[in-house]
């Protein structure tokens, strides 16, 4: 099931929202479906999730900037060209997925190592604990955000920035089919560290075509 609303659309970040995409995989076995994240109802769900991502780089997660996060999440669902998710699987929310159009970062923190081009879009994506430990969780969550990405016209190329360190994103990317897009320090200005991950329409198509096989080869 795929929703007419558009990719992008300014939301009240306190509304509850219906889903834009489920679909059913491993022979209905796991339900995927997202939605626009809602204000203040997800944000413990949020919370937990980032502070295990920054946990994982600073010494202490009680320095997290947690306003300016929800902040930021607040302003990406009133703007017209960001759009954060919630992804759940099987009912129970698994993971946030952000796009953000490359002409317009909303996020000055996501310059610097690719230079984008028209039909580019920016994703994060952030896992919890259950998808990343639960076998083929992240790799679905991952396919199902692509693959509702790509049914919007706009989007020719989803641009993935990882730092070096996130190997468990980097392996993912690789087994999804993204193409490593080398950069150079200078390239990547005020960002050591930073690494990007290219993933265009057409070959997420033929990806698409065969992904039952592909899909049954993950580890």
């Amino acid at each position: 099931m795929i929703s007419t609303m558009p990719l992008y659309i300014a939301l009240a970040p306190d509304n509850k929202y219906d889903y834009v995409f489920e679909q059913q995989l491993l022979q209905g076995a796991l339900n995927i479906a997202l939605r626009p994240l809602s204000l203040p109802g997800d944000w413990p769900y949020i919370n937990k999730w980032l502070q295990r991502e920054f946990g994982r780089r600073f010494t202490s997660i009680t320095h997290l900037p947690e306003k300016y996060l929800r902040e930021t999440l607040s302003i990406m669902l009133q703007c017209d060209f960001a759009q954060p998710f919630v992804g759940l699987i099987n009912e129970q929310p698994a993971f946030l997925v952000e796009l953000c159009d490359g002409d317009k970062q909303c996020d000055v923190l996501e310059g610097g190592a690719y230079q984008f081009e028209q039909g580019d879009h920016a994703m994060r994506l952030i896992l919890s604990y259950p998808a990343i430990h639960t076998r083929y969780w992240s790799e679905y969550a991952l396919f199902s955000s692509l693959d509702y990405f790509f049914t919007h016209q706009q989007v020719k190329r989803i641009v993935w920035q990882l730092h070096e360190k996130d190997k468990y994103y980097i392996n993912l990317a690789n087994q999804l089919g993204f193409t490593f897009y080398p950069t150079t320090d200078t390239a990547s200005g005020d960002r050591p560290g930073i690494q990007v991950y290219l993933y265009l329409r057409e070959n997420f198509n033929r990806f698409l075509a065969s992904h039952h096989q592909h899909m049954r080869k993950l580890p």
